[in-house]
């Protein structure tokens, strides 16, 4: 006789299992009555005393799963991993929405919008382009290692690059994860998934004599004074790109929660040559007027070209807008401000992430020797 609310075990014959097989009875949080085969049967191998046992285990544990809210649901057993990315995808979509507060400036609640719109974008097509097609139709309780090594293997062969392939695999494992963990449960167990694949991080960035050559290039004075402030400052392109009038007072660049990548509010004082170009840039604008713009008054969005033409002058080909971030991070450390004032001007969150911005020249490590 087994205790009230402990659940009980029975055995059901079958034609594949003449002498019985244990399936479980228990009610879940909701009081809902749930059975379950455990798989464990009286065959001839198998001593009745070892299966009952085994059974009772899982019983056990099922048990437990309820009272700790981690029992799997019903439809964990069936479901696919599209459940799994559409599950994934939802979650991104309130993510990215929490990242908009209201009250925002109409042009920077148009621009996070946008920006959340293309990021949604960009993870559907991550899952639809290639990974729905290998394990879409696939149930999530029956993916293994094996498989999404497989799967590497595949892309790999076909030419995918080491970036493509990590990002798909944490698109995966993130969706087993969020399954995982939800209440209650959509998949029973995480697969172990392959390390990832070596990827060649970028780490240029341009030195003041080569600066100031890019910097007399620029013969718009938007973009002038925007380049500058990206290799002063650190800034992100986007912050700069949609950058208002009214973040700019008394000598400070205002990013309000929103403004911002990660949606963290910081306020950042101007050098003095940062501080005349971007108030040059604010005369006779409305507050919310883009700082940055053409001499046409329109925003400064799309400047490949300039760039690009810029570079060559300077010769300085090869570089990345991003790269002024990076030359920033080195330059504010290395005129000796401490780290954690540099990653609240240039935005960084993680140390880790603003150590990989620092990068280390050969100069540098000459540097070092002579005072050694």
């Amino acid at each position: 006789m087994r205790v009230y609310g402990t659940g009980n075990l029975w055995l059901r014959k079958s034609k594949r299992h003449p002498k019985g097989e244990y399936w479980l009875r228990y009610r879940d949080a909701n009081g809902r009555q749930r059975t379950e085969n455990s798989h464990f049967c009286l065959c001839p191998e198998h001593k009745k005393a070892r299966a009952e046992a085994k059974a009772t285990g899982l019983l056990a544990q099922r048990i437990g799963e309820v009272r700790t809210g981690t029992l799997p649901s019903p439809k964990a057993a069936r479901a696919l991993v599209e459940d799994l990315a559409q599950a994934l995808l939802k979650a991104k979509r309130v993510a990215l929405l929490q990242k908009i507060p209201e009250g925002l400036p109409d042009p920077t609640d148009a621009w996070r919008r946008r920006s959340a719109a293309k990021l949604i974008a960009d993870a559907e097509r991550r899952w639809s382009v290639n990974l729905k097609a290998s394990f879409g139709d696939r149930k999530a309780s029956l993916v293994t290692t094996e498989d999404l090594n497989e799967y590497v293997i595949k892309r790999h062969d076909a030419g995918a690059k080491n970036a493509t392939i990590n990002r798909e695999m944490a698109f995966l494992r993130r969706a087993f994860k969020m399954g995982y963990e939800s209440r209650p449960r959509l998949v029973a167990d995480v697969p172990a998934f392959p390390a990832k694949l070596p990827e060649t991080a970028r780490t240029g960035f341009i030195e003041d004599t080569a600066f100031n050559k890019l910097l007399a290039a620029l013969k718009e004075p938007g973009l002038h004074a925007m380049v500058l402030t990206a290799y002063r400052l650190g800034f992100r392109m986007s912050e700069l790109k949609n950058l208002l009038v009214l973040q700019v007072a008394g000598g400070w660049i205002v990013l309000f929660a929103g403004a911002t990548k990660n949606s963290r509010a910081r306020k950042v004082p101007m050098p003095p040559d940062v501080r005349e170009a971007v108030e040059a840039c604010c005369l006779g604008k409305q507050p919310e007027g883009h700082v940055f713009t053409w001499s046409n008054g329109k925003p400064i969005l799309d400047f490949r070209a300039a760039w690009v033409k810029a570079c060559k002058e300077a010769g300085v080909t090869g570089l990345r807008f991003h790269d002024l971030r990076r030359s920033a991070t080195r330059n504010i450390i290395r005129k000796g401000v401490a780290a954690t004032v540099a990653m609240r001007i240039t935005g960084h969150l993680t140390r880790a992430v603003f150590d990989a911005y620092d990068v280390t020249a050969d100069q540098d490590l000459l540097n070092a020797a002579e005072r050694i």
